[in-house]
């Protein structure tokens, strides 16, 4: 039996809440979300954790909010109707350079 492969576009919003959920965007949004995250939790709460107090629900969001835009980034990116324009546009810039001397 082999893995079925996963969808690299999707035109429905079920379709990109099934990507989410999948774990598609992990890949890209958990390095992003990791650095941002992590920085966020210094600049904002590091004197609280060096006090010893951590505010575990400010410290999940600093994580959860990067890693959020940066999926819905990646999805948007994979909409299938802006993948279409974006090729369209590179075939017409394409189609432009060649014909210029």
């Amino acid at each position: 039996m082999t893995p079925r492969a996963r969808p690299l576009t999707w035109t429905r919003y079920s379709e990109a809440a099934r990507m989410f959920l999948q774990g598609a965007t992990l890949p890209a949004a958990g390095p992003i979300a990791l650095v941002i995250g992590t920085w966020l939790t210094l600049v904002n709460q590091g004197d609280r954790i060096v006090q010893g107090v951590v505010p575990w629900v400010k410290v999940a969001l600093n994580y959860a909010t990067p890693f959020v835009v940066s999926s819905l980034g990646f999805l948007a990116a994979r909409r299938r109707a802006n993948v279409e324009r974006l090729a369209q546009l590179l075939e017409r810039e394409l189609g432009d350079s060649d014909a210029k001397p």
